[in-house]
């Protein structure tokens, strides 16, 4: 299909202009707090427009140029594993469960120890504490450095 055009990135490519165009419309639409002096809270969402606005016009070009296969034969894709796919899904849905009541920092473990063995992990105590050291770090981040608060559990009432 060298030459010619690739319908598929061309369509998700418009599909990205489309979607960085709301993204701009309704940042600006938002009411500016007269607090901010340069950047706003309305930096970020400009900046991921601008992003997906540039990525959204690469693909289109990309795909009105015959897409990304230069000739080359499709390359064969490995089957989906389902393990992996619903070790992941359970983290998440443990994660949703549990940080009301458990809170952030044992929420972010659950889900680091099930995210970590999706990657075929076969150490979760190790990954146990590593997910704590990060979601403490994280927590301690949000918290003391931000002043944001992440909710109240059993290991952030001790703090």
């Amino acid at each position: 299909m060298a030459g010619g055009r690739a319908f598929g990135e061309t369509l998700i490519g418009a599909g990205l202009v489309l979607l960085a165009g709301l993204v701009i419309l309704e940042t600006a639409g938002a009411p500016a707090s007269p607090l901010y002096a340069r950047v706003g809270p309305q930096a970020f969402p400009y900046a991921v427009g601008g992003c997906l606005l540039l990525l959204g016009l690469a693909l289109v070009l990309r795909g009105l140029h015959g897409g990304g296969r230069d000739g080359v034969a499709e390359p064969d894709l490995a089957p989906v594993r389902a393990r992996p796919v619903l070790w992941l899904l359970a983290g998440l849905a443990l994660n949703v469960a549990l940080i009301g009541e458990a809170g952030f920092i044992l929420a972010s473990t659950v889900l680091f120890l099930c995210v970590a063995r999706a990657f075929g992990s076969e150490r979760p105590l190790r990954d146990g504490l590593a997910g704590l050291a990060l979601a403490g770090v994280a927590y301690a981040g949000f918290a003391g450095l931000l002043g944001i608060s992440l909710g109240r559990g059993l290991i952030e009432r001790l703090f």
